[in-house]
């Protein structure tokens, strides 16, 4: 359903361009963006691509549309490519994942570079976290 959708999404969240068009929709959506603001980010980045999924806050709201509404199917850590939606593990007081992001490009099975709503531009990541809350799984569009 989504899939042929995945290289714009890819371009979009390459580009700090189009990387800051979307963080500018994240924050009319969330004013206290970039603060929790993943979700809204995503959000904003998937609707861009053509990817017909609501404004969404809550990083764990967002993956159960993506996989439950949408059909995306869960991937195992160190399976991810390009495209695909990494979900983090709950680690906070608030309940659901605490971290929503696009994998823009892989460099091996842990180190990313992903566009979200931590950066104005694709930065680097690590699914096993490196100081950040590890990545639980991955959400791939088929």
């Amino acid at each position: 359903m989504d899939r042929n959708n995945i290289p714009k999404l890819i371009k979009l969240g390459s580009s700090t361009t189009d990387l800051a068009q979307a963080q500018s929709v994240a924050r009319s959506a969330w004013p206290p963006f970039p603060h929790n603001g993943c979700a809204a980010n995503l959000s904003a980045l998937l609707q861009l691509a053509g990817i017909d999924v609501p404004m969404t806050l809550g990083a764990g709201k967002l993956a159960h549309i993506l996989n439950s509404r949408r059909g995306w199917v869960q991937i195992a850590v160190g399976e991810q490519t390009a495209g695909d939606i990494g979900v983090t593990f709950d680690d906070n007081a608030i309940p659901g994942a605490d971290h929503i992001y696009l994998v823009v490009q892989t460099v091996g099975t842990d180190e990313m570079i992903v566009a979200d709503n931590q950066d104005t531009r694709p930065h680097r990541r690590f699914a096993s976290g490196h100081g950040r809350t590890p990545t639980e799984y991955f959400l791939r569009a088929v």
